[in-house]
Parts: C-alpha cells; sequence; structure tokens
C-alpha cells in the first residue's frame, strides 16, 4: 500500500503466494469483497478467529483517518512482538513437558511390566520384604487392576480445570493463587502486562478512544485479576481522573507500570510510554522465564532420579537381604 498498489490488487498478490489452504480461501474471499467495494474491515469481520475483533478494529480506525497503511505498519509490528512471546513462552515448556513424560513412561513401564515379575520372584523365595518394595508392589497392583479408575480420576481433574477457567469466579480465585506462587505468578503477572500495554498502544495509535482501548485491553490480558482491575480503573478514567491515578494502590500490576503510566500521561505520550511498559515487561518476562527453567531442569532430573532410585532400591534391598541369608547359612 506504501507502494501505491490499490488494495484489492494486494490482496490478489497475498492470495497468490500464500500456500493452498484455509489461509489462501481466506484471503480470497477478502480479495473478491474489496474487489466489490467493500470495506477491508468488513471483509475481515467474516473470519474472527483470523482477524480478531481488537485487529479488524485497527483495520477500521486506519481506514476512516486515510492512515492505513501506518495502522497496518503498526498492527504488524504488534503481531510479530506478540507472536515472539508466545514462542518464548512455549520453548520454556518444552523441556519440562519432554521430562516429564519420559519420566511418566518410564515409571508407568517399570510398574505395570517390571514390578510384577520381582513380586512374583519375591513370592516364591519367601524373602521378607522392606517397606519401600511392599510400597512398590502395593501400587504396581493398583496400577494394572484399577488403571480404568486412575484415568478417570485424572479425566474428572483435566475437566475441572476446564471448568474452572470457564467459570469467571473460580478463574479469579485460580489467577489469585497462582500470582502468589514465587517466579510463575510474576512471570505471568508480565505477560499479562505485556499484552495490555502492547494491545492499548495499538488500538489508541489507531485514534480509538482510550475507554474503548482499555476496555479491550483489559479482556485481552488474559488474567481475571487483572482484567478486573483494569476495568474499576477505566471507570475512573470515565469520570475524567488519570489512568495512572485510577489504578488501585494494591494493583497486581508490577510497580513500575504506575509510574511509567505517569509519566506518558502527564507529557502527552501515552503510546510512547505503552510501548516502554511492553517492551520492558516482555523482557522481564523472557529473563524469569529463563531463570526458572534453569531452576527447573535440576529439579526435573532430581525427580527423575529419586523416582528410577527409588524403584531400584525396591529392587535390591530384597535381594541384599537374601543374599546376606545364603552366605550366612
Amino acid at each position: 500500500l506504501r507502494a501505491g498498489v490499490t488494495a484489492d490488487e494486494a490482496f490478489r498478490q497475498l492470495a497468490e503466494d500464500a500456500p493452498p489452504g484455509p489461509i489462501r480461501q481466506v484471503l480470497e474471499h477478502v480479495h473478491r469483497e474489496v474487489s466489490h467495494g467493500h470495506p477491508i474491515h468488513q471483509a475481515c469481520r467474516h473470519f474472527p478467529r483470523v482477524f480478531p475483533p481488537h485487529l479488524a478494529a485497527v483495520i477500521e480506525a486506519g481506514e476512516v483517518s486515510a492512515q492505513l497503511p501506518e495502522s497496518l505498519r503498526g498492527l504488524a509490528h504488534h503481531v510479530a512482538s506478540a507472536d515472539d512471546l508466545r514462542r518464548t513462552a512455549r520453548r520454556a515448556m518444552i523441556y519440562p513437558v519432554v521430562v516429564l513424560s519420559a519420566t511418566a513412561g518410564l515409571v508407568a513401564f517399570l510398574l505395570g511390566g517390571v514390578v510384577p515379575k520381582f513380586a512374583e520372584i519375591f513370592t516364591s523365595l519367601r524373602v521378607e520384604l522392606p517397606a519401600i518394595t511392599v510400597l512398590l508392589v502395593r501400587t504396581s497392583e493398583l496400577t494394572r487392576h484399577h488403571w480404568d479408575a486412575l484415568l478417570l480420576l485424572v479425566s474428572l481433574f483435566a475437566g475441572l480445570a476446564w471448568f474452572t477457567s470457564r467459570h469467571p469466579r473460580l478463574r479469579a480465585a485460580r489467577d489469585r493463587i497462582v500470582l502468589r506462587i514465587p517466579i510463575l505468578g510474576e512471570t505471568l503477572c508480565l505477560l499479562a502486562t505485556a499484552r495490555f500495554a502492547g494491545h492499548c498502544r495499538l488500538l489508541h495509535d489507531a485514534g480509538i478512544p482510550l475507554l474503548d482501548a482499555l476496555s479491550t485491553g483489559a479482556k485481552l490480558t488474559g488474567h481475571s485479576v487483572l482484567e478486573a482491575q483494569l476495568l474499576r480503573a477505566r471507570e475512573s478514567v470515565a469520570l475524567g481522573r488519570p489512568l495512572y491515578a485510577a489504578l488501585p494502590k494494591d494493583s497486581a500490576f508490577p510497580r513500575f507500570l504506575v509510574p511509567a503510566l505517569k509519566a506518558g500521561e502527564t507529557t502527552g505520550q501515552l503510546s510512547a510510554a505503552l510501548r516502554h511498559v511492553e517492551d520492558y515487561a516482555s523482557s522481564r518476562a523472557r529473563e524469569r522465564l529463563a531463570a526458572a527453567l534453569a531452576l527447573l531442569e535440576p529439579v526435573l532430573l532430581g525427580l527423575l532420579a529419586a523416582a528410577v532410585g527409588a524403584i531400584a532400591l525396591s529392587f535390591f534391598l530384597p535381594l541384599v537381604s537374601l543374599l546376606g541369608g545364603v552366605n550366612a547359612h
């Protein structure tokens, strides 16, 4: 668009360059709508999963103000930044998920296939088993004979987690508890702050009123506690108070948010202040993720070693007792 290419031609080229699949179909539909004279934001609103409402609102503001290239440029930067932060969080979760899955698979294999064989041997030899071996054998029997009940319990736990995420009060209670967890609570708070600052800045730069930007930014934080505090602050802003003064003094946001907002609103550079908040919160979140991963790695290795070591010890103690009895005889 900055080069002077018309919107319908730009969408035609995007559709041709896109690989076959749903995205190409979306771009072809948008191209047809724009070619028939419909605004771009109306064509995009037919696909809310691809173009969420706040992104379509930025496009609409750019079309109304005749600054569509600038709006799209800011939108592209925002989407790329948010995607980079999302990839960082996902990469941080890969290692613990792989280690925990491998540990669970190894323990399940030992309990289901190895422990019963040793239990038969110990029973035939009539060896007095230590407490740790008895506990392991009982756990193996429970796993093998009541696996359906254990699977049902896991399913119920997953269903409870899903229901908690859908119920507003339960989700708020969960988020309040998570905020108190060291490292994890601070990291999630920083990620939510970065999302709020990024979305609010994007909408504010597009010319959308601050009240509407605050309402949308609060809903996109992904954190019910911070969302509720922002919506209460929005009510004070609607009465004429500045945003930094409208936030509660005991808010769950990081401490650097209020001074940054105060400086931005006092100097008339709220957009720049929100950008700085977004960048700083994102960098702090990446640091916390790296620190959490550095701490989590030895903890997971320790859990793996403890699980395998406990199982091995429960095998060897009866054997040592048996060998000691044979030598004494």
